[in-house]
């Protein structure tokens, strides 16, 4: 049901897109300006049918490894934003505008920041390249109603239903008119060799993610995931890409630090897998590891597994033992903290979330629990400051509108809290209540010119993907 509703509501993007889906092809091809509209409505659908982890410090890192890479490659046309959706298929995909979904499972298989990094580099330099337009454009000669299935699977990931979309005999040729081309792959390689170079990452680390690349196709030949349809032959993009090294020779590159990724990529798995699974996995971590690095973030897993089934004591135990190996990593105090919260320790838990904030200023995620903890304890007012900056830094951050809405809710002023509340479900993907709430403050906020755009325009889009 869920899979059928996802086909329909992604479908309806493709009409949008300007695409009759009795005729033989799309409309027109795409403008930079369609290209951002159409983003918009994507991640909205997305976010409708999928599970995003929006999480402050999942989305903090992502991005901001996202961006590392865009802020060196000049002046772009969209502003880029990145997304991890929780699913256990190979997969990840660029969208029209900028937009970068990478699955969990993918980002499960990779072993450091550099694998994750050539990951985004390379879908980059398809964005930067146009080339999610250009097939769009070259699948002209397709009946358009097969096209739409075949964009519909890639975006789908993963599931009976996705393989029969893509690789069905219905779309089979569709599905190699919407792979990219050699030519693609090698231009988005060049372009990720490149931005690697600039951004001080060893783009060795591109070919030890297409070999696995390489050996998920050949494990899987009668089901091949949805990431290497669109991306196909990895043997041959890890031999041009080893020859661009080889002619090269980049040098000796900074070895980065792993803590960030690690972090994150147990983070991930904990939302990704269940915690009983988890404990085992992490113990036998523990148990075998060679470095003590990798022995300490198995621990900080294992705690987090505890954590997640409610044994507080232990998941204390362990985060205080990876916070003695590092010291220096302020975030770990946040995890502690929401440990003390979990069990009812709030003063204990706030103090470690002020602790963290104070270290490190910019960090979201010691911003927002800090922000849920003042709430708790009755101090809306300091809360709402933490709130309104967080959305500030995260605009379509749903989590932190709702909280703002409750604030006003309890302040009456229901003018705001009907707007944060529309703003919530809208960045949730829930567009019935979105647009009850969304409505009631176009009545109560007529007066206001920019916050009356800014209904407008999602309720068009809410609209239109009706």
């Amino acid at each position: 049901m869920l899979f059928a509703r996802s086909l329909m509501s992604i479908l309806s993007i493709l009409l949008l897109l300007g695409w009759d889906l009795l005729s033989v092809a799309p409309a027109h091809a795409f403008s930079i300006k369609e290209e951002r509209e159409y983003g918009q409505k994507m991640v909205a659908v997305i976010r409708s049918e999928f599970d995003l982890l929006d999480y402050p410090d999942i989305n903090q890192y992502i991005n901001k490894l996202g961006q590392e890479i865009v802020t060196n490659i000049g002046n772009q046309y969209f502003d880029y934003r990145f997304y991890v959706i929780n699913n256990k298929d190979f997969n990840a995909f660029a969208t029209p505008s900028g937009l970068i979904f990478m699955h969990s499972g993918l980002l499960e298989t990779m072993d450091n920041e550099g694998e994750l990094h050539s990951v985004l580099a390379h879908e980059i330099g398809h964005v930067v390249s146009r080339h999610i337009a250009g097939r769009i454009d070259n699948s002209a000669k397709i009946n358009a109603a097969t096209l739409a299935l075949v964009l519909a699977g890639i975006a789908l990931g993963g599931g009976a239903l996705s393989q029969a979309l893509v690789t069905g005999g219905l779309a089979t040729g569709a599905a190699m008119s919407m792979a990219y081309t050699r030519q693609d792959e090698e231009e988005a390689d060049r372009k990720a060799y490149n931005y690697m170079i600039k951004t001080g990452r060893d783009p060795k680390d591109m070919v030890t993610m297409l070999k696995k690349m390489y050996k998920v196709n050949q494990l899987h030949m009668g089901e091949v995931p949805q990431y290497l349809l669109t991306h196909p032959k990895p043997e041959l993009r890890m031999g041009y890409v080893e020859d661009l090294i080889h002619m090269n020779e980049p040098g000796h590159f900074p070895e980065t630090d792993q803590f960030d990724f690690k972090r994150i990529k147990c983070r991930v798995m904990s939302y990704s897998k269940q915690p009983q699974e988890l404990k085992a996995f992490y113990q036998k971590k523990i148990d075998t590891a060679d470095k003590p690095f990798d022995r300490h973030m198995a621990t900080y897993g294992l705690a987090l597994a505890y954590h997640d089934q409610g044994q507080y004591t232990l998941a204390e135990e362990e985060l205080k033992k990876v916070i003695a190996a590092f010291p220096d990593k302020s975030i770990l105090l946040t995890d502690l903290g929401l440990v003390y919260f979990k069990s009812g320790r709030l003063q204990k838990a706030q103090e470690l979330f002020d602790r963290a904030r104070n270290l490190d200023p910019g960090d979201w995620y010691a911003s927002y629990n800090l922000a849920v903890s003042l709430t708790t304890s009755g101090d809306d007012k300091r809360a709402l400051q933490l709130y309104k900056q967080l959305v500030g830094a995260m605009p379509d951050f749903a989590g932190g509108y709702f909280q703002i809405a409750g604030i006003y809710s309890r302040q009456g002023d229901q003018r705001l809290a009907h707007l944060n509340l529309g703003r919530s479900f809208y960045f949730k993907g829930q567009f019935k209540p979105a647009t009850y709430h969304l409505q009631k403050a176009s009545e109560m906020l007529a007066n206001d010119p920019a916050v009356q755009h800014e209904i407008d325009e999602m309720l068009k889009i809410i609209k239109e993907l009706k």
